[in-house]
């Protein structure tokens, strides 16, 4: 029964790990591609009004570019985790952790930012103007989705970590799991859709 349930979680663990590396490969692809509309919004001379700060605006751009990276940057602590755990590498995860938390507290900042939350935000109702069966234009209201992912992995992240009860924890663990994984599918969807179609806002 002990070695079905080792078994048992040591798949599950490898499902998930395969699933972070496919939604962060895809979502690094999608940066490199979108590198040089990220290098023209470095050329732009910004206005600094509150629209330039959300969605396609220079500043609200080059933050969404850069808290990305530092939000998928943040995920090598995922990889460090799971190397200490089944392959019994000698890391300091507490270190590691600290970097995650970091990268990911800045990172999910700017993304909020960029995503005009709350002072421009027109997605409180999460599938605000998201059509499915609209074509891809239908999908570009997934950006309040996505929003609304992040805000649920960020949160559920911070309480797993920091929470007192260990059965919370427990739960907020997995609501955080698949957070971050809907948050890959989605993102990968909305910077697609960004490149796709750029003059929309």
């Amino acid at each position: 029964m002990e070695l079905r349930r080792a078994d048992g979680s040591s798949k599950g663990a490898v499902s998930r790990i395969g699933s972070r590396i496919l939604g962060i490969s895809v979502i690094v692809f999608l940066l490199v591609y979108a590198y040089p509309r990220f290098y023209l919004s470095l050329m732009e001379s910004p206005s600094y009004l509150v629209e330039e700060f959300r969605g396609g605006g220079v500043i609200g751009y080059r933050y969404a570019y850069v808290g990305a990276w530092m939000i998928i940057l943040s995920q090598l602590y995922v990889f460090a985790k799971y190397l200490v755990k089944y392959f019994r590498v000698r890391i300091k995860l507490a270190r590691w952790l600290d970097i995650h938390c970091t990268l990911n507290v800045t990172g999910f900042v700017l993304v909020l930012i960029h995503a005009g939350f709350p002072y421009a935000f027109r997605y409180w109702e999460p599938f605000t103007r998201l059509e499915i069966f609209g074509g891809l234009e239908g999908l570009i209201g997934i950006r309040g989705l996505l929003t609304w992912l992040l805000i649920s992995a960020f949160i559920s992240g911070m309480l797993s970590r920091y929470g007192g009860s260990l059965r919370l924890k427990r739960i907020l663990s997995k609501v955080h799991v698949y957070s971050v994984l809907s948050t890959y599918v989605s993102a990968s969807i909305h910077i697609l859709l960004s490149i796709t179609f750029p003059e929309t806002r």
